[in-house]
């Protein structure tokens, strides 16, 4: 009888323990399935990059026009290789910056539920959002800078002059550089046209320091 009774006992408090770390886990689960966070890490990588991405792009469009190349093909293959760069380099860095953050999360988890999350749909769920966030860092932007070719492939086809590929793609930059300062000032509630006329001031500025400095 006392053997039954030290069973129930020690049963009760097994499911008490049980009982306690599901409802920790519960505490937590619903803020680590949010996607809120993901969006907004997400959005702040693609923008950063991008902005950094049109700028190093437009230096090197910029270096071309006043270095006088007039091929098309050598200005296509450059902005090749910045785009290949921008998209390895904003990709890989943001997902082991992300990865180690993500890891950090679940073992912070880990410790407030007291139980090990490894291989579960948690760890599993945040490495996938490391990995979504490290293309929209390196994708977005890729694919952004990817359009100011269009104009010199335009002239490659013989249906534009040099000349005129580089005004054209110095315009685009620019005029992407304003939207995007437009989107951000939308995104922080203030002033999107100063928002937009200080990321067109950025390459502006960009052109004129190229001029002065004899590039």
């Amino acid at each position: 009888m006392e053997m039954h009774v030290v069973t129930k006992v020690s049963l009760r408090k097994a499911l008490g323990e049980v009982r306690d770390t599901l409802a920790r886990l519960s505490d937590h689960l619903e803020d680590l399935i949010d996607l809120g966070d993901f969006w907004e890490i997400a959005r702040r990588y693609a923008v950063t990059n991008s902005f950094d991405s049109i700028l190093m792009l437009l230096g090197i469009i910029l270096g071309g026009y006043f270095g006088g190349i007039e091929e098309p093909s050598v200005i296509l293959k450059l902005i090749l290789a910045g785009t290949l760069s921008i998209f390895f380099s904003g990709s890989l860095g943001t997902y082991i910056s992300e990865r180690a953050e993500r890891e950090l999360k679940v073992r912070e988890l880990e410790r407030a539920v007291l139980m090990t999350l490894d291989e579960t749909f948690i760890s599993e769920m945040e490495r996938r959002k490391a990995i979504l966030i490290a293309l929209a860092s390196g994708g977005i932007p890729s694919i952004l800078v990817m359009t100011l070719s269009i104009s010199f492939k335009i002239c490659e086809l013989g249906l534009i002059e040099i000349k005129l590929s580089y005004t054209l793609s110095i315009l685009q930059a620019l005029l992407l550089l304003f939207i995007m300062g437009f989107y951000l000032g939308s995104l922080s509630g203030g002033k999107r046209l100063s928002y937009a006329l200080f990321t067109l001031g950025a390459g502006l500025l960009l052109l004129v320091m190229m001029i002065w400095l004899g590039v």
